[in-house]
């Protein structure tokens, strides 16, 4: 398990390093640059810039400087353990990072709960009920809301319980994990990662249910709910918990259009914000820490194997 775990961490750096890499030369190559960005806002504010002045802001930013050398650059502070600061604003990266982190870590919170406390149950019951109606309308139904686009999905639900049921006001930003907001966000984000849940945990409970074993305990006179949840539903979860991981990644970057229709001021705003601007530091900040937290959390899901299947062994 220590080689392992070893081996997995040694994994992750050039992965960061790489994707980074990636992030940044993007950014390089693009066609526009925050000062671009800049000068078209202080336009609209009567200030102008001439030619002049705006290669002497480059230059200050270091814009203008090789690819080799502002990447280097970037990555001597990020070994600092620098984000750089915001090129519209010049505030520092890194508090703006750890204030959106609570945001979406709570809205991703709400969607885990609604994948293992919807998402599996309703996989599991279609399995039970396998060809029936039950099985048909489960599938069906998740298929239906998983075509449904989040830019579609979102305004229509606002108007059914902002205006239909009057359950709740526009939101306007982060009202706590109490609030109707944070439930129908959580809900509309996991409406598209939930199909996968579970026609995951249905494919792998059908798999599991033709073993001999679970025959035998069904012939032994076992309950069936203690045939299902003890040697059906354990050994078939495996799956289900390696997408539950990879979902964080999805999550992130769906809940960009979500936050800002919802006003949430999490991570997928936050890079949204770095994105319209062009602020490449934002968005290498967000990118990159994103990244980390996925690779992090796939991490641990694998070292979570050996708990639900003591056959998995890592030397």
């Amino acid at each position: 398990m220590t080689r392992y775990f070893s081996m997995r961490l040694l994994i992750i750096i050039p992965s960061l390093f790489a994707t980074l890499m990636i992030v940044f030369l993007l950014g390089y190559l693009g066609p526009i640059d925050p000062v671009t960005i800049l000068r078209s806002q202080w336009a609209a504010q009567g200030i102008y810039l001439n030619e002049e002045e705006v290669a002497d802001l480059r230059s200050q930013y270091g814009l203008d400087r090789p690819f080799h050398e502002q990447f280097g650059t970037y990555m001597a502070n990020l070994l600092k353990g620098h984000f750089g600061y915001s090129f519209l604003d010049a505030a520092p990266i890194w508090p703006r990072i750890k204030r959106a982190l609570p945001v979406s870590g709570q809205l991703a919170a709400g969607v885990l709960v609604i994948m293992a406390f919807v998402g599996s149950p309703l996989g599991i019951i279609a399995a039970r009920f396998h060809n029936t109606w039950v099985d048909y309308t489960i599938v069906s139904g998740s298929l239906f809301f998983w075509s449904i686009p989040t830019y579609v999905l979102v305004p229509v639900a606002l108007i059914v319980m902002v205006l239909w049921l009057d359950v709740m006001n526009v939101p306007r930003g982060w009202k706590g994990i109490m609030h109707p907001s944070y439930f129908l966000a959580a809900a509309i984000i996991s409406t598209r990662s939930l199909v996968g849940v579970i026609r995951q945990t249905r494919g792998g409970m059908l798999e599991v249910m033709q073993n001999d074993y679970v025959r035998t305990a069904r012939a032994k006179g076992l309950n069936e709910f203690i045939v299902m949840g003890r040697h059906v539903a354990r050994n078939a979860l495996i799956p289900v918990v390696t997408s539950l991981g990879l979902l964080v990644d999805d999550f992130m970057w769906g809940a960009v259009f979500l936050e800002l229709a919802f006003n949430l001021p999490g991570l997928g705003r936050l890079f949204q914000q770095g994105l319209s601007g062009r602020d490449f530091n934002m968005i290498n900040g967000v990118v990159l820490f994103t990244a980390g937290l996925t690779m992090a959390i796939n991490l641990i899901v694998d070292l979570i194997y050996p708990v639900l299947d003591p056959r998995v062994v890592y030397d």
